[in-house]
């Protein structure tokens, strides 16, 4: 149950990793660095602190970014064609 909680309270994190970019998209690719650095960071601290184990915690913050930005790729195509037939 304890990776349930991470996996969903990641999502959250990684999600709010891409509005936080999204808005700062005029800055420069060292800022936008930092800034993915400081949201890992974030994802690592919580899942550490829920499973008590910082291996763990490292190789789960691992695999939810994997999936989330696998699954960000896959559906990005997806909504700009769906934007632009409107």
């Amino acid at each position: 149950m304890s990776y349930y909680i991470v996996f969903v309270l990641h999502f959250m994190i990684w999600s709010f990793y891409t509005l936080a970019a999204w808005l700062s998209k005029g800055d420069s690719k060292t800022f936008q660095g930092l800034l993915f650095i400081v949201f890992f960071y974030i994802c690592m601290l919580a899942a550490e602190k829920i499973l008590c184990s910082p291996r763990r915690g490292f190789f789960v913050t691992l695999s939810t970014l994997f999936f989330y930005w696998t699954g960000k790729l896959a559906v990005d195509p997806l909504l700009h064609l769906l934007a632009a037939s409107f």
